[in-house]
């Protein structure tokens, strides 16, 4: 459903792949001159407690883990904390607990933090600014009138068909210069009339922010959001300008991301320090707007989708990446896949939310060693058993299946481009 920068997940045309590798190209020079990717750092900055002790039943955990185990869907892992605790922590082979995971569209929830933070920090006036203030050349009828807040919510009117066969975000992914691309669409309603969803309102928000910061976006993410969040700086793959992807492309630990939804629940603040302002995240996480899916209409906030019915806000991004937020019950989930007909809701991850919403009691429950001792067998089990999916993402083959042919491509790519950094290092050293 959703698109890595423009290129549908599911997508095998020939013209797909060969900008899925050279995107995955660029990710792989950025792995490899990266100190952060050729030191492999560990995530055990997380307390873990039995699920009882958080007051989780544990039963109820063994079948949500069966349920997964028999769906046949491609799901990479699945993280359960409560009370700033984790009580359930999977991989999926050939997934492994310190890999970083695309994160799709969760991208953008990291982009609306740091929207936040630069108004906090005077660097932007709020989010009524206009679009015309950062980019002259916006200053045309229609376009003129188009705000932050109508980026946040994919309100801006410019015209933005993201699915089907006619995918504006894949001819954005082939154009030399993705910014004037997008300026350059016309507009298709009045500004914060009409939601659509929009990888180019995203991207103007990675555009704003590093001409009202004078800085990278992630490196001022990782001053003002990953340094105080322990997070090591995570790869962020750039459009061909070198302006970071702001509808997508970010990697990051399961573990990592859990953090972010940990900020979250908790209005911003992280162990004492305000690391993005309360009111921002309140007004991140209010309804806006409605976006058609799927499975009908969802509210959505700042970059944030939310589902009342089951009491929680989630950061979404294509083929399975999840940040649940659960605030009544101090409860964060992280689910990442490759499930190539993902979306914002499924029937598959209302499943999983609904069995761990049922798993959760009020009170700290007593002990259940039998059922833990199952939970740590399954997880083990997971941890080195292939599943079938139903239909895997190109990104999945060429990153998590180098024995696929476009994973064999990949690697081919991987090693070229090794071969000439080794190169350049040693003519340099």
């Amino acid at each position: 459903m959703e698109c890595f920068v423009g290129i549908g997940l599911t997508d095998t045309n020939p013209a797909a792949i060969f900008f899925a590798m050279r995107i995955l190209g660029r990710i792989l020079c950025l792995i490899l001159f990266s100190p952060v990717f050729l030191t492999a750092q560990s995530s055990n900055d997380w307390q873990e407690s039995t699920p009882e002790q958080q007051g989780i039943d544990s039963s109820e955990l063994v079948k949500l883990l069966e349920f997964v185990k028999n769906q046949n869907e491609s799901i990479d892992s699945l993280l359960i904390a409560r009370h700033g605790q984790i009580v359930l922590d999977v991989y999926y082979h050939p997934f492994a607990k310190d890999q970083p995971h695309i994160l799709n569209s969760v991208t953008k929830s990291f982009v609306s933090a740091l929207i936040g933070i630069a108004i906090e920090q005077q660097f932007i006036i709020n989010d009524g600014t206009r679009l015309r203030d950062w980019f002259p050349e916006a200053d045309k009828p229609g376009m003129r009138d188009i705000e932050l807040r109508h980026l946040l919510t994919m309100t801006s009117g410019i015209d933005w068909p993201q699915y089907g066969s006619h995918n504006v975000s894949d001819e954005m992914g082939h154009s030399a210069d993705w910014i004037h691309f997008i300026l350059n669409r016309r507009m298709a309603a009045t500004a914060g009339t009409v939601a659509n969803y929009s990888n180019g309102d995203a991207h103007l928000l990675s555009a704003i922010l590093r001409r009202a910061t004078g800085q990278d976006p992630l490196q001022f993410a990782t001053t003002n959001l990953f340094e105080p969040l322990a997070i090591p700086t995570p790869l962020w793959a750039t459009d061909p300008q070198g302006l970071r992807i702001g509808s997508a492309a970010m990697f990051m630990r399961p573990r990592d991301m859990a953090k972010f939804g940990n900020l979250y629940l908790h209005n911003g603040n992280w162990h004492g320090r305000q690391v993005v302002p309360t009111g921002w995240i309140a007004k991140s996480l209010e309804r806006h707007t409605s976006i058609t899916i799927s499975a009908g209409h969802a509210d959505y906030g700042y970059f944030w989708w939310l589902y009342p019915k089951l009491g929680m806000v989630e950061a979404w991004g294509g083929a399975g990446q999840r940040i649940g937020l659960f605030h009544d019950l101090d409860l964060v989930t992280v689910m990442t896949s490759n499930i190539g007909d993902d979306a914002p809701v499924t029937s598959f991850s209302t499943e999983i939310y609904s069995r761990i919403l049922k798993a959760v009691k009020s009170a700290a429950l007593p002990e259940n060693p039998a059922q833990v001792d199952q939970i740590r067998k399954l997880i083990a089990e997971a941890a080195v058993t292939s599943h079938q999916p139903k239909r895997l993402s190109i990104w999945h083959r060429m990153i998590y299946q180098p024995t696929s042919w476009i994973g064999a491509a990949g690697a081919i790519l991987t090693t070229v481009i090794f071969c000439l950094w080794r190169r350049r290092y040693r003519q340099i050293a």
